[in-house]
C-alpha cells in the first residue's frame, strides 16, 4: 500500500528549513556557461598555442594522470581536439613505474614520436625541474589544480608556455574547487569561443567533467554543482559509450547519481591504474564503436574485482597496526610491503572513514616507500606534508588528500612518522578529533519511504560542500543483522521502532555485527538509498553510523 500522500513532507520540509531553502532545485536543465574561461592565468596563452597548433597540423600530445579524473581530463581534451580535426595521442604514466606527473623521459619519447605541443591536465604544476629540461623546441602548456610548489616559503613554478591553474595565488579565476577535468573542460570552452574547435563541444563533454569532479572528490558546490548536475541530465544523450556500457556493467540503470558516479563508476575507472593501466580506462572513455566500448567495460570490471581482493587483503594488514596506535596518536601512519600499490590510497580512505583521524599508509616500491594521505576538516594535508618534507623525496596535493614518497629505510620512515604527527598535532592540536555528525532531521522508520527519497533527491549533487541529506531515528531495536552479498565485508540490519520496520544496509563494516545482538536498542544516522535492479526499485537506509540509544539531546553521533 503506498504511503498517506502527507508522510514524510514534515521531514523534507526540516530538510530544506536547515539547508536554508524554500524549495528543493528545479529539475530543468540549468545554464551551464559558468565563469569565463578567460579569467583563468595565461588561458589566452594556451589558447594560442593551440590554436596555432590546430591551424597548422602539428602533432599534440596530452599528457595525463592514472586517477578518474586524469582519465577523464584527458579523455574530455583529446575529444575536443579530434571534433577540431586533430589526430592527438595521449599519454598517461603508470602508476608504478613512473609515478604521478610529468616526467622527462615521457616528454623526451613524446617529442621522439613528433609531438610538438605537450597539454597536461590534472598535473604538472609541480614539475619545474623537468619543465626547464624538456625537449628543445617542445611546447609545453600545463592545465592543472593541485597546490603549488614552495621550496623554503618562495613560489617555484614551472617556465612553460602556458600555466593554466585556479589555485596560482596570482590567479584571478572566482572559482578555485575545480578539478583537473573541469580545468581541462574551461580550456575547451576557450577553444570554442575562439572558433578553434565546433560550437557545442564543450557541452558534449560534461558526463566526463562529472564523472572527474566527483571521483576526485571536489567540492559540489559553485561551478562544480551546475557542472555536475548537468553531466547528470544529459548523462544519456552525452556520456561516451564506454561510459554507458560501464554503467550497465555497474547495475546503474538510467542517468546517474553522484552516488553512483563516487562509488560505482569512479572506482572502476580506478582500477585500471591501480591495477594494470590507466590507459585501459581511457580506451573505455574514447571508445567510439559499441563492441570496443563493451570490451574496454568487461576489462574494467574485471581489474575493479582484483581491485577488491588487494584491498581485503591489505586491510587485513592495516587493521590490527591501526588498532595497535596509541588513542591520543594525532594521526594515523602505517606502512607495509603487503599493500598493492594500486590500492595504497585506498587503505588510507577506509582507515581515515573508520577512525576519522588523518591517515598517511604507504608500501615500499623499489627503493622508496610510496604513500597517500586523507585528511580531516581543518587540516591541510599538503601543509602538513610540507612540514615534514625533510623526511620525503616528494610530495604533492591538495588540502584534503596527497601523496608522497619516503627513502626505502626504516629510519626515514619513522622519522616521517614523527614528523607527521608532530605537524598534525600543530595543525589540529593534541587531541585527536571526535566524530561527530550533522544531522538534517529526526524521522520516523514510518517516514521513509520512495515519496521521501524522490524529495530528497532533488537535492542532487551531493558531496564535499553539499553532503548527502543524514537523517537519524531513534530507539531503533535491532530484529537481526545478516551478510549482505557473498562475502562478510556487508550487513543488511533489519530495524523497527513504534511506527515500522525498514531494512538497513551498512558498507565495509563487518566489525559493526559483533555490536547489534537481536534487540539492541541504537540511535541510527543514516542516508536514504533506493536500489535500482531491472526496473525495480527497493528502498534502504544506508548506515552512516549507530550509537547505543540515549535520552539526551541530540547534537552528533559517536561509533559504537
Amino acid at each position: 500500500m503506498p504511503p498517506p500522500a502527507g508522510e514524510g513532507e514534515e521531514v523534507l520540509q526540516m530538510v530544506l528549513r536547515r539547508r536554508g531553502l524554500l524549495d528543493v532545485e528545479p529539475t530543468t536543465p540549468i545554464s551551464v556557461d559558468g565563469h569565463d574561461p578567460m579569467l583563468l592565468q595565461d588561458m589566452d596563452r594556451a589558447v594560442a598555442v593551440l590554436g596555432a597548433a590546430l591551424r597548422r597540423g602539428s602533432r599534440i600530445a596530452v599528457y595525463g594522470d592514472y586517477d578518474a579524473d586524469g582519465v577523464t581530463a584527458t579523455a574530455v581534451l583529446v575529444r575536443a581536439l579530434r571534433a577540431a580535426g586533430a589526430d592527438p595521442f595521449a599519454y598517461i604514466p603508470n602508476r608504478e613505474g613512473e609515478g604521478y606527473g610529468l616526467n622527462l623521459e615521457a616528454l623526451q619519447d613524446l617529442a621522439a614520436q613528433g609531438a610538438e605541443v605537450v597539454v597536461s591536465v590534472d598535473c604538472g604544476t609541480t614539475a619545474v625541474e623537468v619543465a626547464a629540461q624538456r625537449p628543445e623546441g617542445l611546447a609545453l602548456v600545463i592545465t592543472d589544480h593541485h597546490l603549488p610548489r614552495f621550496d623554503d616559503g618562495v613560489l617555484a613554478l614551472p617556465q612553460v608556455d602556458a600555466l593554466v591553474n585556479p589555485q596560482l595565488p596570482s590567479d584571478r579565476y572566482p572559482f578555485k574547487g575545480l578539478s583537473g577535468a573541469g580545468v581541462a573542460l574551461k580550456l575547451v570552452q576557450a577553444l570554442e569561443a575562439a572558433g578553434e574547435v565546433p560550437p557545442g563541444t564543450a557541452v558534449l563533454q560534461l558526463p566526463l567533467v562529472a564523472l572527474g569532479t566527483v571521483a576526485d572528490l571536489m567540492p559540489l558546490v559553485d561551478e562544480n554543482r551546475v557542472l555536475v548536475r548537468h553531466g547528470l541530465f544529459s548523462w544519456s544523450e552525452a556520456a561516451p559509450l564506454g561510459l554507458l556500457a560501464l554503467a550497465r556493467g555497474a547495475g546503474v540503470e538510467g542517468p546517474p547519481t553522484s552516488n553512483d558516479l563516487g562509488f560505482s563508476l569512479g572506482p572502476r575507472i580506478n582500477a585500471a591504474g591501480r591495477m594494470q593501466d590507466a590507459n585501459l580506462a581511457l580506451a573505455c572513455c574514447l571508445a567510439q564503436d559499441p563492441l570496443e566500448a563493451t570490451r574496454a567495460a568487461h576489462a574494467l570490471e574485471r581489474l575493479n574485482r582484483e581491485r577488491r581482493r588487494a584491498l581485503t587483503a591489505a586491510l587485513e594488514v592495516a587493521q590490527p597496526m591501526a588498532e595497535e596506535l596509541a588513542d591520543d596518536a594525532p594521526a594515523i601512519v602505517i606502512g607495509h610491503e603487503a599493500f598493492h600499490p594500486g590500492v595504497v590510497g585506498l587503505v588510507a580512505g577506509r582507515r581515515n572513514e573508520e577512525y576519522q583521524r588523518p591517515t598517511f599508509a604507504y608500501n615500499r616500491q623499489g627503493p622508496e616507500w610510496r604513500g597517500s594521505a586523507r585528511g580531516t576538516d581543518g587540516l591541510n594535508v599538503v601543509d602538513a606534508l610540507g612540514a615534514a618534507s625533510s623526511a620525503l623525496l616528494r610530495y604533492g596535493g591538495h588540502r584534503g588528500a596527497g601523496g608522497f614518497s619516503i627513502a626505502g629505510d626504516e629510519h626515514q620512515a619513522r622519522l616521517f612518522r614523527d614528523r607527521i604527527e608532530e605537524a598534525v598535532a600543530a595543525q589540529l592540536g593534541a587531541s585527536p578529533p571526535s566524530r561527530t555528525f550533522e544531522v538534517d532531521a529526526v524521522a520516523q522508520l514510518s517516514d521513509c519511504h520512495l515519496r521521501l527519497a524522490d524529495g530528497l533527491a532533488r537535492l542532487e549533487p551531493c558531496g564535499r560542500g553539499n553532503p548527502k541529506v543524514l537523517l537519524c531515528a531513534r530507539g531503533c531495536r535491532v530484529v537481526r543483522t545478516e551478510p549482505l552479498g557473498r562475502g562478510p565485508d556487508h550487513l543488511r540490519i533489519v530495524l523497527r521502532d513504534r511506527s515500522g520496520t525498514a531494512e538497513a544496509v551498512a558498507f565495509n563494516r563487518p566489525w559493526l555485527r559483533g555490536h547489534l545482538p537481536e534487540g539492541r536498542r541504537v540511535d541510527v544516522l543514516f542516508e536514504l538509498e533506493v536500489d535500482r535492479w531491472r526496473g525495480r526499485e527497493h528502498l534502504r537506509l544506508l548506515v552512516r553510523d549507530l550509537r547505543p540509544e540515549r535520552d539526551t539531546e541530540l547534537v552528533g553521533a559517536s561509533a559504537i
